[in-house]
This record gives structure tokens, sequence and C-alpha cells, in this order.
């Protein structure tokens, strides 16, 4: 069983936005060890100069990588372009609005390296900034938002989580997406951000095509007591002080285990949504995964 996650911000205390190359090639060689041969490293919010600096550290680590480590695809931004009235437990305050010329400001010499940019479709009012995304072979996904249609978006951040419920009235994002063969969906399975009969409902309905499962797996995967993210005190359950539900604290191989034990899906089934759909997506060679 092999795995690739795109959405995932570290684990065993190691931070994607903050620690160091040492720090970040140990952790994907453990990753590899677990079977995810491949990820999207995840980015919060920051300063501008900030997200740069990592930028340079990724392009750095996927360029010089060994065969031992997890396949770095590129990198996933989740912060920056979301709207500050869904900002989950990230802080609004470096968040900006998705323009191009936002964009082309903190990105520009960078689309290498980046693969996919979480946004809120309704702050991108006439689709520029997801069309932008596309023409540099970036993949738009929609997220932290209080949008009611999928806009120019390719794909939905870990869906129903940081996004309108599910209304039986009028347009609803994550409604309507469920029934949306076109767009893909990324899915946490750990029974927490979903409970078990939401994520039965949504594998009953989402064209099995379009899932792509996720962990969302924080610092504090695997690392005993709290660490630091978003510039808050993360405890070893994945929440912050005030209760905020922050990420996942496991990885995406226990996270289809628990899966599978939940009768939510087949072994076969973990194999399409967390590896063969994301090849498709992504458009990789899976023979070097």
């Amino acid at each position: 069983m092999k795995y690739i996650d795109i959405h995932i911000h570290g684990g065993y205390g190691v931070n994607f936005n903050t620690s160091g190359s040492k720090e970040i090639k140990e952790l994907l060689k453990k990753l590899k060890k677990r079977n995810i041969t491949a990820i999207c490293p995840t980015l919060t919010g920051d300063s501008t100069q900030k997200l740069k600096e990592r930028f340079e550290l990724f392009r750095e680590l996927k360029n010089s990588q060994e065969h031992d480590e997890s396949k770095i695809i590129g990198l996933h931004l989740e912060g920056t372009f979301l709207n500050p009235d869904k900002p989950g437990i990230q802080d609004k305050k470096v968040f900006m609005a998705p323009t191009v010329e936002n964009f082309k400001h903190l990105a520009q010499g960078y689309t290498d390296i980046i693969k996919i940019v979480t946004y809120a479709p309704e702050l991108d009012k006439d689709n520029s900034f997801a069309r932008l995304l596309n023409k540099n072979n970036i993949k738009a996904h929609a997220g932290h938002t209080l949008s009611d249609d999928k806009g120019g978006a390719n794909a939905t951040t870990h869906h129903f989580n940081a996004m309108p419920n599910i209304s039986h009235r009028g347009k609803n994002l994550a409604l309507d997406c469920l029934f949306d063969d076109e767009i893909y969906c990324e899915i946490i399975c750990d029974t927490i951000h979903l409970s078990k009969n939401m994520l039965k409902l949504f594998f009953a309905i989402k064209n099995p095509s379009k899932i792509m499962m996720i962990s969302d797996a924080l610092p504090a995967a695997h690392c005993k007591g709290e660490v630091i993210f978003c510039g808050k005190k993360i405890n070893s359950y994945g929440r912050a002080e005030d209760g905020t539900l922050g990420g996942s604290v496991m990885f995406l191989d226990e996270i289809a285990e628990l899966a599978v034990k939940n009768g939510i899906m087949s072994t076969r089934e973990v194999q399409k949504y967390a590896y063969y759909n994301v090849v498709e997506y992504l458009d990789l060679d899976g023979r070097n995964l």
C-alpha cells in the first residue's frame, strides 16, 4: 500500500512553516517508512518575506532529495488567500485578498515549487485568481470560505471543514460539490473532523474518481506534549487552548487503517482515494513515486 498526502503540515514536532532543512529531511524519511511516498508540504499563512524563505528552502530540498525520503511534489499554500471570517486556527492578520496582483507579489519566481493554493472563491470576484493559478499549473482549492459555490476551483480543501454547513435550502458549496462530478474533494477520515455517518454519506454520494484522502497532519502528530502552530499552543489532540480544532494528529496511513476498520471503505478503495486519484489529479508519474 502506498500513499500520497497533498495536505500535511508536519509531524513528530516538525513544522513545515518553521523547521530547518535537517529536521524536515528526517521527517521525510520517517514518512517514507510509513509508505507515504510523496507529499505536498502545506504552509499556513505568514508574512510575504517568511513565505518566500520557505519557497527557497523547499525548492532546495526538492532538488536534492534522496531515495529514502518521501518525495516533495510541490507546496500547498493553505494560508494567505483565505476568508478572514473562516480562519480556523490560522492568523487572519496575515491574510490578503486572492487577486492576480497579490499572487504575483508573493509567488513571482516560485511558481515551480507551488502545486496547490487554497483560497476563498467568494473573494475572487471574476475567477481571475483561479485562472492565473491554473495557467501556472497550480491547482485552486476552495477552502476556509463562506462561498456558496466553487467559483473557479479545481477541488475543495478538507471538505465540510471551514466552509458553510450543509443546508436543505438554497445553494451550498459543500453540498453542491458532492454532486459535481468535475470537482475533486479532499477529505479527512480520522472520524474527528467528520463523524462516521457524515463520512459514510460523503462516500455514498461523491464520484469515487474525484476523492482524495488527506491527513491535514499537524506538527503535533506523534509528538508528546504541546507544540506551537500558527502562533498558538496546540495539544496532543490537535486543539488550541480555546478548543479550536487545528488539524489531525494522525498520518495518512493511520487514517486509512482506521477508515477500513470502521467499515467506511475497503483496502482497495483506500489505494484509489489515497494514491491513484492523486496521481491522476496532479498528473504525476506514478512509476517514480
